[in-house]
C-alpha cells in the first residue's frame, strides 16, 4: 500500500499491528466524518462501502456517473459545505479515458480539495493503468501514468494529501488477455465485488492511519 505524504508507511503499519497483540487494537479514528467524492466507481460501491466502513465512520458518499474531475466541482463544493475529518477523492478515471488535459483537471482538483480545509487527511485514489476505452478500443495507460504522476506531485506539495494505491492493486492482478486487464475489474474500469472489497480495504487502512 502506498500512502504518500501524510499517509502511514507500510513499516509503521506493521509495527502498529504487531504492537496490538492478540487482543487487537481499537481504531483511533473511529467515528470520524468521512466524505467520499467520486464517479461511477464510487456510486456502484456505495452499498459495499457502507457495509464495510459504515459502522466505524460517518460516511457521506457522492458518486457521479460518467463525471470528470471538473464535472464534480459543484457536488464537491456542496458536500464540503460542512466540516469533515477526512476526505477521499476517487476521481479522474473519466479524465484518463477521455485523455483530458492533466493541468486543467488537476487545477479543478486543487480547488475541490480546498473545500475541505477542516480535513486532517485528504486521500487521492490513483488510477488503474490498465484500462481500455470501450468506445475506441484504445488502452489508456499513457494518460493514467500522467495523471498518477500529477497526483504524486500534489502529495509532495501538501502534507495533508496522500495517495491510496489502486494502481498497484490493479497492476498486480492482471489477467492473460491482450492487452491485460485487472481481475479486480469487470470491464477494465469498474471493480468486481472482489475489487470493491479490495478498494474498501485500502480505504479502511488509509483512514485508520490518518
Amino acid at each position: 500500500m502506498n500512502w504518500r505524504g501524510g499517509g502511514l508507511s507500510l513499516a509503521a503499519a506493521a509495527v502498529a499491528v504487531l504492537s496490538c497483540g492478540l487482543a487487537g487494537c481499537a481504531n483511533p479514528n473511529e467515528g470520524d466524518s468521512v466524505a467520499v467524492i467520486g464517479d461511477s466507481i464510487t456510486d456502484l460501491d456505495q452499498t459495499d462501502l457502507h457495509e464495510q466502513l459504515g459502522d466505524e465512520y460517518q460516511l457521506v458518499i457522492s458518486g457521479n456517473f460518467g463525471s470528470t474531475i471538473e464535472a464534480v466541482q459543484q457536488e464537491a463544493k456542496f458536500v464540503g459545505a460542512r466540516d469533515f475529518d477526512q476526505v477521499i477523492f476517487n476521481i479522474g478515471t473519466n479524465d484518463v479515458i477521455e485523455n483530458l488535459d492533466v493541468d486543467t483537471s488537476v487545477a479543478a482538483l486543487r480547488e475541490e480539495i480546498g473545500y475541505y480545509d477542516s480535513a486532517r487527511c485528504v486521500f487521492l485514489v490513483n488510477i488503474n493503468e490498465h484500462m481500455i476505452n470501450r468506445r475506441t478500443g484504445e488502452v489508456t495507460t499513457d494518460a493514467a501514468v500522467r495523471f498518477n504522476a500529477a497526483f504524486d506531485q500534489l502529495t509532495d506539495e501538501n502534507p495533508r494529501i496522500s495517495v491510496i494505491d489502486w494502481r498497484d492493486a490493479t497492476s498486480s492482478t492482471l489477467n492473460n488477455d491482450d492487452p491485460p486487464v485487472s481481475r479486480l475489474t469487470q470491464d477494465s474500469v469498474h471493480p468486481t465485488t472482489e475489487g470493491n472489497r479490495k478498494l474498501n480495504d485500502l480505504y479502511a487502512a488509509a483512514l485508520e492511519g490518518c
